[in-house]
């Protein structure tokens, strides 16, 4: 009896633990990738991705080396065009009908040797994993010493950020259940992993409405706010760059000395004189003779 008394706050707990996730907890990968393929396709999604792509071009202008993965909720190869880098591909947990170098990866476990990418992109791939801390480990982990990672979220201090924090309360919609990651606490993230943030990027002023016409019509409030260089648009993009020295072990040459040849001496019992190894042989020979 008061077994069961002690453990029904525990059950009551977690139920509503479970509960209070499944509705407004960051859904499995599979979900998110596939409701926000579509929703890409929208007149608002589309009018994101083109303001997102614009700031993406600047940033991917200063990037340079052999290797470039891309990382995003959907596997859309056309964010890294405008990449100096020629060998660009790209992972994801789903498959794919999109064009070019891809594979199937866990972005908690890339399947990638340390230090082999020079520049990491996660499009919205952070802040709608469950484990973003991990995800941000293996990012850092696959990145070269000096190697540039690209981080692409939503704003939660913005018109996009308050709009969504309204609606999540009432709406199952998975493109409101994600982790609402602030600069500041993105930036102290970077700093444990030993990455330096370079530069930030915004864009996306205007309020998420549906309606293709109110987003054209409001197309002024993007012009107003990157000329006053305002910093509540509806994402931004950080720029880190992998602050590690590479060490190369340097062994000592050990010079082998060589092993002093030592001579054995003996004592004979009748002179008492020593003689070498050699010439007692010769003696006990010349006696006997």
């Amino acid at each position: 009896m008061y077994r069961k008394i002690f453990k029904a706050p525990h059950q009551l707990a977690e139920s509503i633990s479970g509960f209070c996730h499944d509705r407004w907890g960051v859904p499995g990968f599979d979900q998110v990738s596939q409701e926000l393929s579509s929703w890409f396709k929208t007149p608002l999604g589309k009018a994101l991705l083109k303001e997102e792509k614009e700031a993406l071009d600047d940033a991917l202008q200063n990037q340079f080396g052999y290797f470039l993965l891309h990382m995003g909720v959907t596997n859309c190869q056309s964010m890294t065009e405008a990449s100096r880098i020629s060998h660009r591909f790209s992972l994801h947990p789903q498959e794919s009908k999109e064009t070019g170098p891809a594979a199937l990866a866990d972005f908690d476990q890339l399947p990638l040797p340390n230090g082999s990418v020079d520049t990491v992109l996660l499009h919205h791939a952070l802040e709608f994993s469950q484990n973003p801390h991990q995800v941000l480990r293996e990012s850092s982990r696959v990145l070269i010493p000096s190697g540039n990672l690209i981080i692409v979220v939503f704003n939660p201090w913005s018109i996009w950020g308050w709009f969504g924090r309204l609606v999540r309360l009432f709406s199952k919609k998975v493109l409101w259940r994600h982790q609402y990651l602030s600069q500041t606490r993105l930036m102290d993230w970077l700093r444990l992993l030993e990455m330096e943030p370079v530069s930030v990027y915004r864009g996306f002023f205007r309020p998420p409405i549906a309606q293709e016409s109110v987003i054209e019509h409001l197309y002024w409030m993007e012009r107003w706010c990157k000329k006053l260089r305002l910093s509540r648009g509806g994402f931004y993009i950080l720029v880190a760059r992998k602050d590690q020295i590479p060490m190369t072990l340097i062994r000592p040459r050990w010079q082998k000395e060589k092993p002093i040849k030592a001579v054995v001496v003996t004592r004979t019992p009748s002179s008492g004189v020593p003689l070498r190894k050699g010439e007692e042989s010769h003696r006990s020979e010349h006696e006997k003779s």
